[in-house]
């Protein structure tokens, strides 16, 4: 009865969670380009490390922008590569005549290449804001008009932006991770709506960059091999409250990739829970905490459902039953904003299967370190 009680409270504290971060994804506005004027220059960087198969369609996404060229420089920052990046890159160049895409190599300070790009980039940037994304991503024409539009209306210092996943789904994993990045979606939105930014994406982030050189760059956290994009959030959120904004914006959602199979996917989202240990924000820690606690108080009331005779199962069935229809209640919003409703389909599935994985990545986490793109990083 105790063990009931205690997992009853997790997931009733989880449902409250939940359903604040679903009434903070209504409450951003969605916000569509109106015709202004491009003012704002913009410096896109981009650091790669072998990527000479991605490269290509962002290069042409790149080429393909609608802001006039005079306001935005792309910095491409070579991170190592042993691949034909950079060949890759400097045959686009030549082929389409580009003056305003720039190769540099990486200048490593720290134990975070990521870091260590933007930071180099940020260096040589010629123009106020700072655009980061991936080198595996594909930008929409009117990806910097929207933010030109945006940051003019709203007085912003950061903007975080939507990502997602290409619209076929061809197998199991796919649709999971699909499922997975509109939940982090959903949550990243709905943490802005409710006045606790707590996520977001450097594969679509935008941040002034005199605050950025004020607010110390990346000091204090360079040591922890990712979170280019959360400690600047946290950063930017702690002196800089109100100018910090979600572009809720379909004409600006940026398609990354999805991974090759289930152990790139785990040492992905590995990499991205190590840094929870660097987190200096209460509600985050609080947030991952309780997350984390509602999906063992899952996995243990799937144990003891099977466990226990047919009348004493049923509480953790119930249990089990609260947990799925409320990771809906979030989900549902940002499948509308995506505007991949269909996937529900797979939605069952996912949702018996996702407690586990994301239970198993958490603990992998806090354990050691971890290996991405050839090299191995410490926790």
């Amino acid at each position: 009865m105790i063990v009931l009680i205690i997992l009853y409270g997790i997931m009733i504290s989880y449902v409250l969670l939940i359903g604040a971060l679903s009434y903070g994804v209504k409450r951003v506005p969605y916000f569509t380009s109106q015709t202004q004027i491009p003012t704002q220059g913009f410096s896109v960087i981009i650091p790669f490390r072998n990527e000479e198969a991605n490269l290509p369609q962002l290069l042409e996404s790149l080429a393909a922008l609608t802001y006039p060229e005079s306001l935005y420089e792309v910095l491409l920052i070579n991170d190592a590569s042993e691949d034909n990046s950079v060949a890759c890159i400097e045959s686009f160049i030549e082929s389409h005549q580009l003056t305003n895409i720039t190769i540099t190599d990486n200048i490593r300070v720290s134990d975070s290449p990521k870091k260590d790009a933007i930071q180099t980039a940020i260096e040589i940037a010629t123009h106020s804001w700072i655009v980061t994304t991936d080198a595996d991503c594909i930008v929409p024409t009117l990806w910097l008009s929207t933010l030109n539009t945006f940051i003019q209306e709203n007085n912003s210092k950061l903007v975080a932006g939507p990502v997602s996943l290409p619209p076929k789904t061809v197998s199991f994993l796919n649709a999971f991770e699909q499922m997975d990045t509109l939940s982090l979606a959903g949550a990243t939105i709905g943490g802005f709506g409710i006045g606790r930014p707590f996520l977001c994406n450097g594969a679509h982030l935008a941040y002034e960059k005199a605050a950025f050189l004020t607010l110390g760059g990346f000091q204090g956290n360079n040591h922890i091999a990712s979170g280019d994009d959360h400690f600047m959030l946290e950063k930017f959120t702690t002196v800089y409250p109100k100018q910090v904004h979600y572009l809720k914006s379909k004409q600006a959602i940026i398609t990354t990739t999805f991974q090759e199979d289930w152990a790139s996917y785990i040492a992905q989202r590995t990499r991205w829970a190590a840094k929870s240990t660097g987190y200096t924000k209460a509600f985050t820690k609080g947030v991952g905490l309780l997350i984390l606690m509602s999906n063992l108080t899952f996995v243990v009331g799937v144990v003891f459902a099977f466990a226990k005779a047919d009348k004493e199962a049923f509480p953790f069935y119930i249990l089990l039953f609260i947990k799925i229809v409320a990771d809906s209640f979030l989900l549902y919003p940002s499948a509308q904003f995506f505007k991949k409703l269909k996937l529900f389909f797979w939605y069952p599935l996912c949702a018996l299967w996702y407690p586990f994985i994301s239970s198993y990545i958490a603990l992998v986490s806090l354990k050691g370190g971890f290996t991405w793109k050839g090299r191995y990083f410490k926790r």
